[in-house]
């Protein structure tokens, strides 16, 4: 079965908020965003924010998956070096159609 899950580096501050309240198309998109995952791990919630290892176990325990059974994507380096070395496999995001295609390469079913 394919989970899907949003690990997020995201802060909850006022500003944040009124900066939602001003952009109401950002904020309706952000939400439709998120119910598209199956889960989502935010740091704000959990105490702990990536590159922390703490961060991708948890999140994998929220998932109820190993991680050598999840394929993690990320726009900085920084963030996948810890997952990688748990196990993960691991997709840098520099452009989105060479991710999508990396992504393809490691699924055993047809995405594009």
């Amino acid at each position: 079965k394919l989970i899907q899950g949003c690990l997020t580096n995201n802060i909850q501050s006022t500003e944040n908020q009124q900066l939602e309240q001003k952009n109401l198309a950002v904020s309706g998109a952000h939400q439709n965003i998120m119910e598209l995952f199956d889960f989502v791990f935010e740091s704000s919630k959990e105490n702990v924010r990536k590159p922390d290892p703490n961060f991708y176990k948890m999140a994998c325990q929220k998932g109820g998956v190993n991680p050598n059974e999840v394929i993690f994507l990320d726009d900085l380096g920084i963030n996948l070096k810890p997952a990688k070395a748990m196990g993960m496999k691991t997709i840098k995001v520099v452009a989105a159609e060479k991710a999508l295609n990396e992504l393809q390469d490691l699924l055993d079913f047809t995405i594009l």
